[in-house]
């Protein structure tokens, strides 16, 4: 059995014993990206449900410096964890359950196996939505964090829950576009969608790019989660979370 298999299959055991997040990483593998997503790709099976899209992670500069690299990170999105709004959620069904506020957005047609531009990665797209992603940081010691580790447990992702799509080619740029994140009823916290990564189109070309290394380029009807305008807001029962970005209609989201 390889160190991946090892890590992936220890990662799996504390999810099923749903322990805190305190694993490092292996003897010799600290800080080892490569190895992160070798432990990703072993982990995803035992995790159950198909490949059915990719959420984007770290995109801002802060949280890039608080895990010591330089760019995203991706995690896979799995069958059975998207969502349609309204959502209703049970927080006692994860550790410490969190959102963040982005913009999705559907493949219409494959992507090809090479580099493209934030306008040639649009034209591969034909959904649109405001969305939440659903993390579950299993109440890790953020002092710990690293890039590698939050990687091999899968970029934290606990599903993905979509506002009504609109067609992209009504919806235009998506740059520039204000975000306004509600908790029963009252704003707690506005963004613009040019905080993730510049421009969310960056972020879905990026990923396309760095799928394509991986051999595995985003395929027609994959979601892509572009990355959080806002940063993560954790959750409790009777909430009911709003996030509107504008042009978009909003995503609902409700805590049991």
């Amino acid at each position: 059995m390889t160190d991946a298999e090892s890590f992936a299959k220890a990662i799996a055991e504390r999810h099923r014993n749903r322990e805190r997040f305190t694993l490092d990483m292996p003897p010799g593998h600290a800080g080892d990206l490569a190895f992160g997503y070798a432990t990703q790709a072993q982990l995803l099976p035992l995790l159950g449900g198909g490949i059915v899209g990719w959420k984007i992670g770290l995109t801002t500069p802060r949280m890039q410096q608080l895990c010591g690299i330089d760019e995203p990170i991706v995690g896979a999105l799995l069958d059975g964890r998207i969502h349609e709004t309204p959502t209703q959620v049970a927080v006692g069904d994860y550790v410490r359950l969190g959102i963040e506020s982005e913009i999705a957005l559907r493949v219409a047609r494959p992507f090809p196996d090479a580099e493209v531009s934030p306008a040639q990665a649009l034209a591969h797209i034909d959904l649109v939505c405001a969305a939440f992603e659903l993390i579950d940081d299993s109440a890790a010691d953020y002092g710990r964090l690293s890039a590698a580790t939050l990687v091999a447990d899968n970029a934290w992702n606990a599903g993905l829950a979509l506002g009504p799509a609109r067609p992209a080619g009504e919806v235009g740029a998506l740059s520039g576009r204000k975000g306004v994140l509600m908790r029963d009823g009252e704003i707690v916290d506005q963004g613009s969608s040019s905080d993730v990564l510049g421009d969310p189109a960056a972020a879905l070309a990026w990923v396309a790019g760095h799928l394509a290394r991986r051999g595995q380029p985003l395929r027609a009807g994959q979601w892509v989660s572009t990355g959080s305008i806002l940063p993560t807001k954790f959750v409790a029962p009777g909430q009911a979370w709003r996030f509107e970005v504008e042009g978009l209609p909003p995503v609902e989201l409700s805590l049991t």
